[in-house]
């Protein structure tokens, strides 16, 4: 969901609640519930709100298809280009962001379902397993072996 700057007045914002259905990299069967608010307080455009989906993953020890509920909040601050580029050039050169940080809203708008994407990934677990244990072993056994296993197999064959 993309929101125009120009539709966002003042400190009453604008609420918004959607289901996105694809989102690049995921497989999310039954699409991600969005709903949050921006408003604007000066220059900026404070976004927050909630997802929850269920994503379609593969078990790193079995490779069997698994799911996992992700859920959580999203937030960000938002500037306009012109403001944000005086932002930028504002900051000293290799100087740290300070506790506040800012977003560019490009062409003047703010793409809800990229951030939420970001929020997505950060919430997900590093490695998504069969809970407690997988139930087939067949995988895990064909790739314990002392051989090189060949899924890596290629890695050999780059040269440097």
């Amino acid at each position: 969901m993309i929101i125009k700057l120009n539709e966002i007045i003042d400190e009453r914002g604008k609420e918004f609640i959607y289901t996105e259905k694809v989102m690049d990299g995921l497989t999310i069967p039954e699409g991600v519930s969005i709903n949050g608010k921006i408003i604007k307080s000066g220059d900026r455009y404070i976004v927050k709100g909630f997802f929850k989906t269920v994503l379609s993953l593969e078990c790193v020890r079995c490779l069997e298809k698994i799911t996992s509920n992700v859920e959580g909040e999203f937030s960000a601050t938002y500037l306009d280009s012109k403001n944000y580029q005086k932002y930028i050039s504002g900051l000293k050169q290799e100087e740290e962001f300070k506790d506040e940080y800012f977003e560019e809203a490009v062409n003047n708008e703010i793409n809800i379902s990229d951030l939420v994407r970001e929020y997505i990934l950060l919430e997900m677990s590093e490695y998504e397993m069969c809970n407690p244990h997988c139930l087939n072993t067949e995988n895990i056994e064909r790739y314990s072996k002392e051989d090189m296993d060949p899924r890596w197999q290629q890695l050999l064959d780059i040269e440097l």
